[in-house]
């Protein structure tokens, strides 16, 4: 039962809409024609005073900065990116690590913050020798304010020991990673963390390894409750008795608890891979040995690694390389699934595969989304030459292989080498995988990104600075990606300069954008990148609908009724409804997830009803409310959202923070809906006449107010970057603001019903 009802909106039921009326949810709507790009224009465009040019979809490649203190770069700081992760299209943190002028290796981190990167050397904890070597291998962030990154750095008597970074008010602070109580101390000390996971705020988790007196153990800290405790990682049964075990992934989802890869050292010298699960979070850590597939090399010559593994609702994928007949080396897919890991028979590899010896592949990293996994890396063509290599798992375990383009420059034949070394995907159709490949100039290895969108990978030559070698000294490669939920991406690497030397590489991908309206009647209008899945227009509906929501991506959406029916198209995945219950108040509008993995609804009343991966972070529904809610906004981590009442009323939940609100001055018209900024730091309301309300760092661009319109407005939407929005009007007249283009409207349109709403692609 959804937590909304146990918070003041008493209701009985299951709620669940039957599959076959969700089948029949894909008829077309009568009145929605589909009304494209160059639309009806009678909602007539509105630029407002702040507007400015809509940005133009595409990479873009800057050179990353450096600190200058307090260990400024050499003159080759042999920068590189090992890890970065985004949570909106204005907010990333890229960690790694550049060498000072000494050669002294020192952890490097650059935030996207406010539009602008900038960089800090990592600190160290007050143990740490600065005149020794320290570097960053991993980042994860909870929301826009707070990260963490690990890594490992030199202590003071000369030992090893593992780093973490948090970022917090603006700032980060070092402290030394606890360490189990049998580990060497001192000049012996070694230990370090390799990867870190954090679902939430104040939860944490990091995998890596130490040494004891009996050789090498897995290790594990969490985070929770403001402190780090620490466990030696379980061993799996083969690696009983191996004084070579550590641990190399980690993966929290935001529900759940957490899955761990891990490699060690058997019998015979050869390494093999385990995997760690834990079924509940803060619950006790279970090993396996890496389930392998059939064609497995008997275990005295086995060889096997799993070098990524990534998460979504109800699943992990592991990912890496076993050897199989042959020596050959193959790509090893492991899945996680109900408690139980299992392996992936022998993953197909694209028709243009060698053969014999040449029948070869690898998987080196992997990202999981609502609708599955693609992992990525490499494979040898016939010709002996190797190619990028991307393997699509569906959350039912099917997989697919495909070769990843390459730009026209590539080279060919034996002297091909492409390969992908990183991927972030918002689901299993849309990705961005990075890596490099080798040019026919001088045979140089250069920076290689291609986009996955609708099921097609695509190519582009990766953007480099001004500053980036050209000809034979042209020189880059990628080595991290992340993918925020409204498209945006961003890359991490490294670049060489006309000198050799090894600078930051970052690029950022702007996203094509669009939008779809959709009427009471379930029509649905799109524009631009939005991709019409289908509608339940001219079909009978029990009650009207009241809004939608989109997954991440163009490729799919939901629509709400007000009785809370859940109607879903493209890829999005029915969780629940509150269709057969009976409701206290109407439901007037949904969020999803920032994942795509659920979705709250709101009523009137302030009820909130959550499903699939969507938290409860508690209601309106059982206090008295001066007016009705009208609408709500997640914040970009989906830990939170804010609801708005008619009189501009603001109410709080989970992370999502009050930065005013109209609740008390007196409005020429009721608000109608709010849309949260990029950062999570502000917000906008709109009342039908098109007047604008912002708060925090949400800037104002504009508004319809005391101005003539046609129909009313009936809400608004935001831009992927929040520096502009569009407001929509009941006839379906879009008015833009800001950086926000336009792409079609249905405002001369005979519509059957209303535009009750919309949402961005």
């Amino acid at each position: 039962m959804s937590k909304g009802v146990q918070a003041g909106n008493r209701r009985g039921g299951s709620g669940r809409v039957t599959p076959s009326k969700l089948r029949r949810s894909a008829v077309i709507a009568v009145d929605g024609v589909l009304a494209l790009g160059t639309g009806a224009l009678a909602g007539l465009f509105a630029t407002g005073p702040a507007a400015a040019q809509a940005p133009n979809p595409g990479w873009t490649g800057i050179q990353g900065p450096l600190p200058s203190a307090p260990d400024g770069p050499g003159t080759n700081p042999s920068a590189t990116f090992n890890s970065e992760n985004c949570i909106s299209a204005v907010t990333c943190v890229a960690a790694g690590s550049y060498a000072d002028g000494s050669n002294v290796g020192h952890g490097l981190l650059d935030v996207l913050s406010g539009g602008s990167w900038s960089s800090v050397e990592a600190p160290l904890p007050s143990n740490g020798d600065d005149t020794s070597d320290a570097s960053l291998s991993s980042v994860s962030c909870a929301n826009a304010g707070w990260c963490v990154a690990v890594g490992e750095y030199t202590d003071m008597s000369g030992g090893r020991d593992g780093l973490v970074e948090t970022y917090a008010g603006g700032r980060w602070t070092a402290t030394q990673a606890p360490v189990p109580s049998d580990a060497l101390g001192g000049t012996n000390a070694e230990y370090f963390l390799k990867s870190v996971s954090c679902p939430g705020v104040g939860d944490c988790t990091a995998v890596g390894g130490y040494k004891n007196p009996s050789g090498g153990l897995g290790l594990v800290d969490s985070l929770s409750g403001g402190s780090w405790s620490t466990q030696p990682a379980p061993t799996s049964p083969g690696a009983a008795g191996s004084t070579h075990v550590s641990l190399d992934g980690v993966s929290c989802p935001a529900v759940g608890g957490c899955a761990a890869t891990g490699v060690f050292e058997n019998a015979s010298s050869h390494i093999e891979s385990e995997v760690l699960a834990q079924a509940v979070a803060g619950g006790a850590w279970a090993a396996q040995d890496a389930p392998l597939p059939s064609d497995t090399l008997p275990p005295a010559t086995q060889e096997s690694e799993l070098l990524s593994v990534s998460c979504a609702t109800g699943f992990c994928e592991a990912a890496g390389i076993y050897a199989g007949t042959g020596s050959n080396e193959s790509p090893l897919l492991d899945r996680l699934a109900g408690g139980v890991w299992s392996t992936t028979p022998p993953p197909p590899l694209p028709d243009n595969v060698g053969s014999g010896s040449n029948h070869a592949g690898a998987v080196l990293a992997v990202s999981c989304a609502f609708d599955g996994c693609v992992a990525v890396g490499t494979y040898v063509d016939s010709g002996g030459g190797r190619r990028p290599l991307a393997e699509t798992v569906s959350s039912t375990g099917a997989v697919s292989a495909a070769e990843g383009p390459q730009p026209g420059d590539a080279a060919s034949g034996s002297s091909t080498n492409g390969n992908f070394t990183a991927v972030s995907c918002l689901s299993m159709t849309d990705c961005v995988a990075g890596g490099d490949y080798r040019n026919t100039v001088a045979t140089n290895r250069v920076a290689l990104l291609d986009n996955l969108s609708g099921g097609t990978w695509s190519t582009v030559p990766a953007p480099v600075p001004s500053t980036a070698g050209t000809g034979a000294a042209a020189q880059s490669d990628i080595g991290a990606v992340s993918c925020s939920s409204r498209g945006a991406c961003d890359a991490a690497g490294t670049v060489w300069d006309p000198g050799g030397n090894h600078l930051p590489l970052l690029e950022s991908y702007t996203p094509p954008e669009g939008y779809w309206n959709d009427a009471s009647d379930g029509g649905i209008f799109s524009y631009g990148s939005a991709v019409f899945h289908g509608s339940m227009g001219g079909q009978h509906l029990n009650a009207p609908m009241v809004g939608m929501a989109e997954t991440p991506g163009p490729g799919g959406y939901w629509e709400v009724g007000s009785d809370g029916g859940i109607f879903t198209f493209g890829n999005a995945v029915f969780h629940g409804s509150t269709g057969s219950l009976r409701l206290n108040a109407p439901i007037v509008g949904m969020a999803g997830t920032p994942d795509g993995g659920g979705y709250w609804l709101v009523a009137t009343d302030g009820g909130i009803f959550n499903y699939g991966d969507a938290g409860f972070y508690g209601s309106a529904g059982s206090i008295h409310l001066n007016k009705p809610i009208v609408g709500m906004a997640p914040t970009p981590d989906g830990h939170g959202y804010w609801l708005v009442a008619s009189d501009g009323g603001i109410f709080t939940y989970g992370d999502a923070v009050f930065h005013g609100s109209a609740g008390s001055i007196p409005l020429n018209k009721p608000v109608v809906g709010m849309a949260s900024d990029a950062s999570g730091f502000g917000y906008w309301l709109v009342a039908s006449d098109g007047g604008i309300f912002t708060y925090g760092d949400a800037g104002f661009l504009g508004s319809r107010g005391g101005q003539p319109l046609n129909k009313p407005i009936v809400g608004m939407m935001s831009s992927f970057d929040g520096a502009g929005y569009w407001l929509v009007a009941s006839d379906g007249g879009i008015f833009g603001y800001g950086d926000t283009g336009f792409y079609g409207s249905a405002g001369s349109l005979h519509l059957n019903a209303p535009v009750v709403g919309g949402t961005p692609s």
